[in-house]
This record gives C-alpha cells, sequence and structure tokens, in this order.
C-alpha cells in the first residue's frame, strides 16, 4: 500500500511537472496559456471479469483552439479478475476542452497486464471539473471510451469527441482542473 501510493505520487509530481514545462513552453513560444485539462482521481466501474477500479492522472494542454496538443496521461488499475491489473502511459494526442469537461486521447507508449495486447494504440477518457471537493468529499467525473489497438487508434488520433456526450460516474477520490480559452485574435 506505501509503495503503491509513493508510485502515484511521484506520478502525479512527474506529470503536474510535465505540464509546467509544456505550457512555460507555449507561453515563451507567443502562444499565450491555452486549454487545459489536469489532475489525478481515482473511480470504480463494474465490468463482466468483476468489480474495476482505476486511478487516472492527466496532464494535458494545447493552445485555444485545440491544436498542438501535448502532455501525458498515465492510468493504472484492474479490471476484475485475477489477470486484470493493468497500467497504460503515453502522450496525449487531442484534447477537446468544452467549459467545464474536457476529451483527451493518448498513445499507449507504454501497456503493461490486461492493456499489454494495445500497446502503441490509445484512447479517449473524458474528465469534468466541478471545482473543489467539497467537505472532503469528490465531485469531479471522469468516463473512458474503449482502448484501441494501433491501426484503429492512427485513424483518428488526433480527432477528439465532443466531451458532452460521454456518460461521466463521480470520481471516489481525487480533482481535475479543466480551463477552456475561446480561440480568439
Amino acid at each position: 500500500m506505501r509503495r503503491s501510493r509513493r508510485v502515484v505520487l511521484t506520478t502525479t509530481a512527474a506529470t503536474f511537472a510535465a505540464l509546467a514545462c509544456g505550457l512555460g513552453a507555449a507561453s515563451a513560444a507567443g502562444g499565450g496559456a491555452g486549454d487545459v485539462a489536469a489532475g489525478s482521481a481515482s473511480n470504480q466501474f463494474p465490468f463482466p471479469f468483476g468489480p474495476g477500479a482505476a486511478r487516472l492522472n492527466v496532464a494535458a494542454h494545447s493552445d485555444a483552439s485545440g491544436a498542438n496538443p501535448g502532455g501525458e496521461v498515465h492510468a493504472q488499475g484492474t479490471i476484475g479478475g485475477p489477470t486484470g491489473d493493468f497500467q497504460v502511459q503515453g502522450p496525449v494526442t487531442c484534447l477537446r476542452v468544452e467549459g467545464n469537461k474536457a476529451a483527451i486521447k493518448y498513445r499507449f507508449n507504454t501497456a503493461t497486464g490486461s492493456a499489454a495486447p494495445f500497446q502503441g494504440g490509445g484512447v479517449e477518457v473524458f474528465v469534468e471539473d466541478n471545482g473543489e471537493p467539497r467537505a472532503g468529499q469528490p465531485v469531479d467525473a471522469n468516463a473512458s471510451r474503449p482502448p484501441q489497438p494501433a491501426g484503429a487508434f492512427d485513424t483518428n488520433a488526433s480527432q477528439c469527441d465532443d466531451p458532452n456526450t460521454a456518460t461521466y460516474d463521480t470520481v471516489t477520490s481525487g480533482n481535475y482542473t479543466v480551463h477552456d480559452r475561446t480561440a480568439g485574435p
């Protein structure tokens, strides 16, 4: 338990550092602050092999129009059953922010456990920022589409779905921040 908490904290810190460096580079290049989705949260979900659970760490950014996406996403958890553990990590290929919701696609540079067959592929995840936790209870939510193998993911890796179309589940712990900067002149 202590080791996995340390891994999550280290991963979260590295993710936020990567986001800060990416935003700094965008500002230095004259791009200014654009859209951002960042944070870390856990949730539980039903799955045919047993109850699933995952921790999703997001550090995604783009310019205000959604172009030039960057950042990193890391997820680990289980889809249930004795061989259900998984871990995936990789670069953001798409970010679409609409108000307090974001759709994020990322490629699996690392995919282990039950996600290993999807190495090189990716997934689209969604985060919803409903403010800071209240009375210690999380208020944010997330969702995910099924992972895709490389060929299928490559066909639309740079096109995110409308985040308002996802079916969100409230997280059990954690917090996300979503910043929508409307594109303008």
